[in-house]
């Protein structure tokens, strides 16, 4: 399966993150309206394999941060 969809955050953006402890993975959840994008995993994927997609989903959150710091710092617009 594959699908391609784009986010654009707008004030009131929101991203929770869901933790039901041992009852279940957790549920990450990106919304802004009217579009919610949720982040779950289910007994298909491997946790291993889980573990290894939300690991690569921190480190690019933590580029994407760090390139929009920079863009903001060179035009002037930090917040």
């Amino acid at each position: 399966m594959s699908a391609t969809m784009a986010f654009y955050p707008e004030p009131g953006s929101r991203v929770t993150c869901h933790d039901y402890g041992t009852e279940r993975t957790p549920i990450l959840n990106m919304w802004s309206a009217p579009v919610t994008l949720t982040l779950a995993g289910d007994d298909k994927l491997p946790l291993a394999d889980h573990l290894a997609f939300a690991r690569s989903l921190a480190a690019e959150t933590a580029a994407y941060l760090a390139a929009l710091e920079r863009y903001a710092a060179l035009t002037n617009q930090a917040a």
